[in-house]
């Protein structure tokens, strides 16, 4: 879905937290006055006009393929405008998941060109020291991992035989990876977030099937839940929180602009 100007535009001046916040209704105006009227830009200067960027963090590109079997980590920084390398993993990975936790980059799984991967690495950019953490209970490639309130979740994948809709979860206090609730269906390649304190699974593939479905995952009691698709307005209150999701399939390119709901199952589309 692609997300067009009068669209939003709609969908700003129909919503309640607009109609009813007279501060959001004069910053929006502010907005549409800045980019409607592009001939008077220099009279509307103010902090919230100025370009910015984060110069804060870095960057990492870890291991993938090239022909050189790449086992390298590279980092740009925003302030040099460069790339470095900044270290060199104990093997080849591709199609592997990454984390973060307390500043330590975490890869997961993978292929290393032949065999599915269930190893996991732990880098340490202040020491550029890596650390062999105890393995997934499964190997998986293609999987999704992301971090949901400490914890890491490795979510399905391909095992090498097989598509996966199993979950692992890594506590960081104990070291020990451990089975969660399994998805409704098995994704490989699949996209994960979080927000508000859940972990919503999007996409992938099963075989020969594409998938356009998006289930999430509760910790609190452990299950999975189908999302909806809808088109419709939610009329009670809801929250507002975003995630954007980014795939292809060839050379398409699908753009979503989600409000989560913090009242019901639907994912509405903006």
């Amino acid at each position: 879905m692609i997300v067009y100007y009068s669209q939003i535009l709609a969908d700003l001046e129909n919503h309640a937290l607009f109609k009813n916040d007279l501060e959001c209704q004069k910053l929006i105006l502010e907005a549409m006055k800045y980019h409607l009227l592009p001939e008077r830009r220099t009279l509307m200067q103010s902090p919230r006009t100025k370009p910015r960027k984060s110069t804060v963090g870095t960057l990492y590109a870890v291991g993938g393929m090239d022909n050189n079997k790449a086992t390298t980590i590279e980092k740009y920084d925003l302030r040099t405008n460069l790339w470095i390398q900044a270290g060199m993993m104990n093997g080849r990975r591709l199609q592997f998941g990454v984390a973060v936790i307390d500043d330590k980059l975490f890869v997961i799984g993978g292929r290393d060109g032949l065999k599915t991967l269930n190893t996991v690495e732990c880098y340490n950019p202040k020491t550029k020291t890596w650390t062999v953490l105890p393995p997934m209970s499964t190997h998986r490639h293609g999987l999704g991992v992301t971090v949901l309130e400490g914890p890491i979740y490795a979510v399905g994948g391909h095992d090498g035989w097989s598509y996966l809709n199993t979950v692992e979860r890594w506590d960081p206090q104990s070291q020990q990876w451990t089975f969660v609730a399994s998805m409704s269906i098995a994704r490989r390649g699949v996209g994960v977030a979080t927000c508000d304190g859940f972990l919503y699974a999007v996409g992938g593939h099963d075989a020969p099937t594409y998938l356009n479905t998006m289930e999430s995952y509760d910790p609190q009691t452990n299950e999975w839940t189908q999302v909806r698709l809808s088109s419709t307005k939610v009329t009670s209150s809801i929250r507002i929180n975003f995630i954007y999701f980014f795939w292809s399939k060839k050379i398409q390119i699908v753009i979503v602009l989600a409000q989560l709901p913090s009242t019901n199952n639907d994912l509405v589309l903006g």
